[in-house]
């Protein structure tokens, strides 16, 4: 039994199973292109496919962050990752405010770099919980998390966790 989306009731509904297979296979082909370009230049990657992933808001500091939670399906321990290299985001042609990137994960137990496929949703609306700061009530409201993709939480197929913080980028 396939769930469908809330939409107008006016329109036909959109299956997820649909919407789930028009992804799948794009972001097949994305990742398959860019592996043929990584190894027509020399260079070699190990892909790793997802399982699941989204953004977590984190309200810990002054100003809500994004937190990109990717599931691999994967056993290699990736607590290790030394290095996170993210491409240019490419719109996702099925649906607005998506877009696609490619992951590189660098790790010193692995001569080979992985590569990781995201879709992710460029800005996100959440409602902020209220907090208590310094005596003063704060109260709740909705707020736009701007994913700049700096923060990320990968975990594996066996639960190994492993936080990545991207500092700032560079062009190469």
């Amino acid at each position: 039994m396939s769930a469908t989306n809330t939409i107008p009731e006016n329109q036909p509904p959109v299956q997820d199973a649909e919407i789930d297979l028009d992804a799948k296979t794009w972001i097949t082909e994305q990742v398959a292109n860019e592996v043929k370009r990584i190894k027509d230049v020399g260079s070699d990657v190990t892909p790793f496919k997802i399982l699941n992933c989204g953004v977590i808001p984190n309200f810990d500091q002054k100003k809500a962050k994004a937190v990109n939670r990717i599931e691999l399906d994967t056993e290699h321990n990736i607590s290790n990752i030394d290095q996170v290299m993210v491409s240019p985001a490419t719109p996702y042609p099925h649906k607005a405010n998506f877009y696609y990137v490619n992951l590189i994960l660098v790790t010193t137990s692995n001569p080979t770099p992985f590569i990781v496929p995201y879709l992710y949703q460029l800005n996100l609306k959440v409602t902020q919980p209220e907090k208590d700061l310094d005596g003063r009530k704060i109260p709740s409201k909705d707020v736009v998390l701007k994913n700049d993709l700096k923060e990320f939480l990968f975990i594996n197929k066996v639960g190994i966790r492993g936080r990545f913080s991207i500092h700032e980028y560079h062009d190469v």
